[in-house]
């Protein structure tokens, strides 16, 4: 069940290269210039931190919470999709192994409709998918490193998770 996920980061990495490349040959897949049609059932999730790093939104000293980017991809399409369902992106304190997520208990949760998702979508190499800041207010995590997960939810309710993202916090 792994080799189409392994195809399938091939397939973005590929894509990505050749965007960073400029390459015009007759196999590149070009990005619309509106969203595709969305759809319900996803393959995989790829979530990142723009920047790599906590930011600071504001005047004060200390960073006020992250900004993501997220796509989702379905093994028969050649670039990212976008969905119908939701999702909520999760924040643990410390780094949280995947097997341990379930167990493990957030200290921020950010929600996103279905219906919310659209003010948040774009476009980039990848193809559509979505970016949102994730404000963790007064109560920022402690230590120097946390644990980012993001939930998709299609109309199914089969929830797809995906792998967690370490971002540093530099508080020792």
């Amino acid at each position: 069940m792994k080799a189409p996920f392994v195809i399938l980061l091939a397939g973005i990495g590929a894509l990505l290269a050749s965007a960073v490349a400029g390459c015009q040959g007759s196999g590149r897949v070009k990005v619309q210039n509106w969203p595709p049609r969305t759809v319900a059932n996803i393959d995989m999730i790829w979530l990142r931190l723009t920047p790599p790093a906590p930011v600071n939104w504001d005047d004060k000293p200390g960073p006020d919470g992250v900004q993501v980017q997220i796509n989702f991809f379905q093994v028969d399409e050649p670039l990212s999709v976008t969905v119908k369902g939701s999702i909520e992106f999760a924040l643990y304190e410390g780094y949280v192994r995947p097997e341990n997520l379930a167990a493990a208990k957030p200290v921020h949760t950010w929600p996103f409709s279905g219906v919310q998702l659209a003010s948040f979508c774009g476009k980039s190499a990848a193809g559509w998918g979505y970016a949102m800041r994730l404000p963790w207010g007064d109560k920022p995590p402690s230590g120097s490193i946390a644990t980012l997960v993001a939930r998709y939810t299609p109309p199914d309710g089969n929830v797809k998770v995906s792998d967690p993202l370490y971002p540093p916090l530099g508080v020792q």
